[in-house]
């Protein structure tokens, strides 16, 4: 099997595992802290079975790069990365997703982990509804890793009309001294591999972890990375 049926074939499997109806689920982080009754609601990607898991982990046991600023969660999805930033230490949390799924979902978990006080949601295209005058320090994007254009995947799952290039520019002019944490699939392939296309915007990115996945429906190497402009 050629490397495009391995990207195809994991493809079509998230894709048919997505079609879900809403459902709570317990997020484990580590063996002492668990997000009990987590929601994830229909049409909304799980985040206990995708890189989003451990990625919310990975910012759990690095809670030093968040505690005390102001963080943005973009393309929230569930809301779940925002979620556990807020519960561990950042200042404030904005939440944004072109999704208005994505939107109530996140807004449900904000009021039922208790960080309303702290957290603003936005829906909207990546950074349009986030000001410059919001003094973001880091942002989260766990963005589209695929980029087969198959019309039934979903927009948070598959993207091949370059959204990481318009983030990167949109990133360079509202935040440029923001740190950003992107994780990324390997099976995906390259297209949306931040460490391959970050560089192109005259960013350096460090990998924070690299860890070969063995449960779940991605399995194998994902990577954890850290980008900050030159």
């Amino acid at each position: 099997m050629d490397r495009e049926d391995i990207m195809n074939n994991q493809l079509y499997k998230q894709i048919k595992h997505h079609q879900h109806e809403g459902y709570e689920t317990d997020i484990i982080l580590s063996q002492r802290h668990t997000l009990r009754g987590f929601k994830v609601n229909e049409d909304v990607l799980r985040p206990e079975k995708m890189t989003s898991i451990w990625l919310a982990r990975w910012l759990f046991f690095n809670n030093m790069i968040f505690i005390d600023k102001i963080v943005l969660d973009l393309g929230c999805g569930s809301g779940i990365q925002g979620v556990v930033m807020a519960l561990y230490g950042a200042k404030r949390v904005l939440f944004s997703d072109k999704s208005e799924v994505a939107f109530g979902n996140t807004k449900e978990n904000v009021e039922k982990f208790g960080i309303a006080g702290i957290s603003e949601i936005f829906c909207g295209d990546l950074l349009e509804k986030i000001f410059k005058d919001s003094d973001v320090g880091l942002i989260v994007f766990n963005h589209p890793f695929f980029s087969d254009p198959d019309e039934n995947a979903p927009k948070s799952m598959v993207d091949r009309q370059g959204l990481i290039h318009r983030f990167f520019e949109e990133s360079r002019s509202k935040f440029p001294l923001a740190s950003i944490i992107m994780p990324f699939y390997h099976r995906a392939g390259h297209i949306n591999d931040p460490s391959q296309q970050a560089l192109k915007h005259g960013y350096n990115v460090i990998e924070r972890l690299r860890l070969d996945v063995r449960t779940g429906l991605q399995k194998g190497l994902i990577s954890i990375y850290e980008v900050r402009l030159a």
